[in-house]
């Protein structure tokens, strides 16, 4: 009996007390721990995401480009010149859309880098 006593104040309780009590208290590296697997579930796939703008960053070049090559053909009088104002008419009606829309894109993904950034550290 005195076995069991003893077992009981030494070991045994005390100790899956101690277990309990140690779980309970969060250190430093729990702490980053947690903070880092947040930062995973607000932006899982970062590459996802650069791939993206990589992606529509491109597509504005082309589109950038295609519309400087025109003016050019344009004012050296390459090509129909009736067919080339038509052609510049559409690209310069859509300017403000697409920019905005790669503005608005890019900026998204430059603001979650930001706040990643930000709540890593």
């Amino acid at each position: 009996m005195w076995g069991a006593i003893t077992n009981f104040l030494t070991g045994g309780a005390v100790k899956s007390i101690e277990n309990i009590a140690t779980e309970w208290i969060e250190t430093d590296k729990e702490k980053a721990e947690a903070k880092a697997l947040f930062i995973k579930t607000l932006d899982p796939n970062g590459r996802m995401r650069r791939d993206i703008s990589r992606k529509v960053s491109t597509a504005y070049l082309v589109y950038l480009f295609t519309t400087m090559l025109l003016v050019l053909c344009l004012s050296f009088n390459i090509g129909n010149v009736n067919e080339l104002k038509d052609a510049i008419k559409s690209l310069t009606e859509l300017f403000v859309p697409i920019t905005s829309m790669f503005t608005l894109i890019v900026g998204s993904s430059f603001g979650v880098n930001l706040t990643n950034s930000v709540k890593g550290k």
